[in-house]
């Protein structure tokens, strides 16, 4: 279970190609590759998958060398802080916005990455300046849920051990 977000730069109703050698920095500095075809992230170290908090993230993000306009996403993120934190900082990197299907707002743009008129619909934008923010505008509530949801799967797990 979890919150489906996607990342690019866009101009008007256009995607435009993210700011790749900010996002090769910033992968750099993260110590983080990507895979190519899939767009996993794997650490360099170890050859690991980005993880977040102990747990594996399916984040993903297409290869800086390929033609098309690079973009990506996470289909599961469970809005951790540090999920959160990293996630807005790819963002600012690459000069992407946040497209949030769920909606209410459906576009977060990070730290002036996009100007009014980048953004198909301006009346349904939240404009945020760091990763506190960014999770406030992902919606607070995904995070109440989700510790509800953690509590219920702790008490199945206990009700099954007894």
């Amino acid at each position: 279970m979890g919150f489906s977000i996607m990342f690019m730069r866009l101009g008007g109703s256009e995607i435009l190609d993210a700011d790749r050698a900010g996002l090769a920095a910033f992968l750099a500095s993260e110590g983080l590759v990507s895979s190519g075809g899939s767009g996993e992230l794997l650490r360099v170290s170890d050859g690991a998958p980005l993880a977040f908090d102990g747990y594996w993230t399916d984040l993903h993000l297409d290869d800086v060398s390929q033609e098309e306009p690079v973009s990506g996403g996470i289909d599961h993120a469970t809005l951790s802080p540090d999920e959160v934190s990293f996630i807005f900082h790819l963002c600012v990197a690459g000069k992407m916005l946040v497209i949030n299907p769920q909606g209410d707002p459906l576009y977060i743009v990070p730290d002036g990455t996009h100007e009014r008129d980048d953004v198909p619909d301006p009346d349904d934008v939240a404009w945020v300046q760091t990763p506190e923010e960014f999770a406030h505008a992902l919606g607070v509530s995904f995070g109440a849920f989700a510790s509800f949801r953690d509590r219920v799967v702790e008490g199945s797990a206990t009700d099954a051990a007894e």
